[in-house]
């Protein structure tokens, strides 16, 4: 797999030169998808129907990485009720079908791969990086080839569409896959997972060989090989994870850097309140803006039960 940036391409890599922040980039941060059942009577109050949570969700965070279009894409009904659940300046990371990363695994997935970023483009200015995950069996040695034609074609065809790229084999977590990314416009997402490296380094450096305020698409997923009883309270805290990501991420934003976290259930037993731990973290640091939404649904109409459907 070749690693290094070819001249057509790099036109496409955001060229910015380091320069001393002027103001603190922009922390979005949320849950990995927003329903739940035990969220219920938790997180969410008893009586909230299913299809008002993700209004309510986003009344307390400003963003969400919607694993169900991994499944199968949102219609267009679907996005459009998103989006006016959501207040301005929310934003949704979808996952990329598992027809085009586990299934195919990048062969003949130009259809899918077009029906995908169309959805992203669909969200305008509500669209958070796409996450395009590869499974463990997806190496460099035996998929390289595949996957760089790939990300060229990605870079080429929708430069104006943010894109992350998840992988877990541990062959592609390097610094050198990392600037083939970032030299391309496309983020390399680092994970916190019980059992894989920490790629933060490799993304930091890789940041700076390339010389840009690069985003950071990271995941705090924890061990989801040991599942949970359920996901109602935090059953294992993450203390020290926690303060190492906030002290990270508070760095990165006095740095001007935007960051976009997302954390899943088994990091610490129940999402919503691993988020709240985190940003009291970063808060330490430097302080973060409320989110104060100025629309979208609001608590006390949560309460009326049900809403017009108008």
């Amino acid at each position: 797999m070749a690693l290094h940036c070819g001249r057509s391409v790099c036109n496409f890599a955001r060229n910015n030169k380091p320069m001393r922040a002027e103001k603190a980039g922009t922390l979005r941060v949320g849950t990995s998808s927003w329903s739940f059942p035990d969220w219920r009577g938790v997180f969410y109050r008893p009586q909230t129907p299913a299809d008002q949570q993700l209004s309510f969700y986003a009344q307390q965070f400003n963003s969400v990485e919607a694993n169900t279009s991994f499944y199968a894409l949102p219609a267009p009904k679907t996005l459009l009720r998103w989006l006016e659940s959501v207040p301005e300046g929310f934003t949704f990371s979808l996952k990329a079908p598992r027809e085009i990363t586990h299934e195919k695994r990048l062969v003949n997935v130009e259809q899918a791969t077009a029906a995908y970023l169309e959805v992203l483009r669909s969200l305008g200015p509500a669209a958070a990086p796409g996450l395009i995950q590869f499974p463990a069996t997806f190496t460099r040695a035996s998929d390289g080839r595949r996957l760089a034609a790939y990300i060229d074609s990605l870079a080429i065809s929708a430069p104006e569409i943010p894109l992350s790229v998840e992988v877990r084999a541990f062959d592609l977590m390097t610094t050198a896959f990392a600037r083939f990314l970032l030299d391309r416009g496309i983020g390399f997402v680092v994970v916190e997972r019980t059992g894989q490296p920490d790629t933060f380094a490799n993304w930091q450096a890789a940041v700076e060989s390339v010389g840009t305020r690069q985003t950071l698409h990271m995941r705090l997923i924890g061990n989801d090989r040991d599942p949970l009883p359920d996901d109602k309270i935090i059953r294992r805290p993450q203390d020290e994870l926690l303060d190492k990501w906030a002290k990270r991420i508070a760095d990165l934003l006095k740095d001007g850097r935007d960051v976009y976290c997302y954390v899943h259930n088994p990091f610490e037993g129940h999402a919503p309140e691993t988020v709240r731990r985190l940003r009291a973290r970063i808060g330490q640091y430097l302080p973060l803006p409320d989110w104060n939404p100025t629309n979208g649904r609001s608590e006390e109409e949560e309460d009326g039960g049900q809403m017009s459907l108008f």
